[in-house]
């Protein structure tokens, strides 16, 4: 007989003309992994939230360990060892990575704070999770994949009964997935429950033994893993059949270099040189920590310029500051879309146009209806599902809030477009329209650079590829030569020659 650790009875909740989930009927086996798929406002973020105790539903009953939980909060769920661990971090970047792990359960030896204690068992906990910092590296200089990483050690220093992973794997690259993948394996075998959410459906299909599917807040179909194959669950998630992304064979790329870095160097990259042609779509490869955020950050004037030159459109240019570089007509769309993207506080409205106010107003003076049209107009292009103009950033799924921070940047008429991790956490059919999105630019002349962890988008969607290791160029491949082996192959190489040197 199948011993399940938590049961979800028809489960009901609803807000204000909104029903988010409709009679949810789930069983979590103890010492399973079960992953809950769908598209991104499917209901998997309500049902998180309900089971952690962040809302409550509006009917139905939660059974944990046999017993009807009830009255429940997040001090509540935590001290029961319900532990999430969300695609949005909660770290706090001033401190170090010991004092984030240790934040709320600090070992006290005497009257003081016993931190020796505490380096110690971050650094088995940082090994656990394959992380090679040191715990005293404040976490704003490890990069939001490695803080994912800590996040998870975090949530292993508590008494884990069920862990919540919310697209654990959204930041990092194929090495440090098989690391994860390991993690969770040994955390399944200590009897610990696992319920996986991800919109990477071939990880979902290899490491989960539960499969749950939800579509608009409703429960579409609960299966053994074997069951499915990531055709079926693409059906089942959106409703209809789509067709996968391949490389389009229509576009044209001219030979014109729009951007060139020669022997360009900061206090992250070493002597960086690259170009761009107009049209093309070059992709950024490369592990965590291989310095792929640190060129765009230098492209976009974020990073000091130490040394080397950068030209646009063949002349020598001085970027200092992301000013600088909108005003040569570069867009970045960053990683960290909600720290650095967007203002979640603000509305949908107020997001897109922020950056583009000057074009709407005269004397200073905004122009509410060529304001309210525009966006109107660059929203229903992207397909953008919100309520209204007025609707605040945080409440659109992260797909949505993922085409805002694109909406803003057209409409600033960029010719370089800078994509880090664009199809981070969102769902396949987000993931479609994102590329659909690319194809479209560089169809109208723009040239865009995609950095992505995924070695599939990578190969698919890009012209040509440069492979990062360690602040620098470790190699340069066309579409047609590049695979994820040469991909991990060459990243892991400049790694290697400086561990030895």
């Amino acid at each position: 007989m199948k011993d399940y650790i938590l049961r979800l009875e028809n489960i009901r909740k609803e807000y204000p003309g909104v029903i988010a989930l409709r009679d949810i009927n789930i069983e979590f086996e103890k010492g399973k992994i079960h992953a809950l798929v769908g598209e991104n406002g499917a209901g998997k973020s309500t049902l998180i939230k309900l089971l952690t105790g962040a809302i409550d539903k509006s009917s139905g009953k939660v059974y944990y360990k046999g017993q009807e939980l009830k009255n429940n909060t997040p001090i509540k769920s935590l001290n029961m060892g319900i532990i999430p661990v969300y695609q949005e971090l909660n770290m706090i970047p001033t401190l170090s990575v010991c004092d984030n792990i240790f934040y709320g359960h600090e070992k006290v030896k005497g009257k003081i704070l016993d931190k020796k204690y505490m380096r110690e068992k971050a650094n088995k906990l940082l090994k656990q999770v394959g992380l090679n910092v040191s715990p005293k590296t404040k976490v704003k200089d490890i990069g939001i994949g490695n803080q994912q990483l800590v996040e998870i050690a975090k949530a292993l220093i508590k008494d884990v009964e069920i862990l919540i992973l919310d697209e654990p794997t959204a930041s990092l690259t194929d090495i440090e997935i098989e690391k994860l993948f390991a993690i969770i394996e040994k955390l399944k075998k200590r009897g610990i429950s696992i319920i996986y959410i991800s919109h990477r459906l071939d990880e979902v299909l290899k490491i989960s033994d539960t499969i749950t599917v939800l579509r608009d807040g409703k429960l579409i179909d609960t299966k053994a893993a074997y069951e499915f194959d990531e055709r079926k669950l693409i059906k089942l998630m959106v409703g209809r059949e789509l067709s996968r992304s391949r490389r389009g064979k229509e576009k044209t790329i001219k030979k014109e270099k729009v951007l060139e870095f020669k022997n360009v160097s900061t206090d992250k990259i070493k002597n960086i040189s690259f170009h761009l042609l107009e049209g093309e779509i070059l992709g950024i490869a490369g592990l965590i920590g291989s310095g792929r955020t640190e060129l765009a950050e230098a492209i976009f004037g974020m990073d000091r310029i130490t040394f080397g030159e950068i030209f646009i459109d063949g002349k020598l240019k001085q970027i200092h500051s992301p000013k600088d570089a909108i005003e040569e007509d570069i867009a970045f769309i960053t990683e960290d879309r909600k720290s650095l993207g967007l203002m979640l506080d603000l509305s949908v409205l107020e997001n897109v146009t922020y950056s583009s106010l000057k074009d709407i107003s005269k004397n200073g003076i905004i122009d509410k209806v060529k304001e309210k049209q525009i966006v109107e107009e660059i929203l229903e292009k992207l397909n953008v599902k919100y309520s209204s103009l007025d609707e605040k950033v945080l409440n659109l799924s992260g797909g949505n809030q993922q085409k805002l921070v694109i909406a803003k940047w057209l409409l600033s008429d960029a010719a370089i477009f800078i994509f880090d991790e664009p199809t981070r956490g969102i769902d396949v059919g987000s993931k479609e329209e994102i590329y659909t999105i690319l194809r479209n630019l560089v169809k109208e002349g723009k040239s865009i650079i995609l950095i992505s962890s995924e070695n599939e988008e990578i190969m698919n969607i890009t012209d040509r590829v440069i492979v990062m290791s360690n602040g620098m160029v470790a190699s340069e491949y066309n579409s047609k030569e590049v695979t994820a082996e040469k991909i991990f192959k060459d990243s892991s190489s400049l790694l290697k020659e400086n561990k030895n040197g």
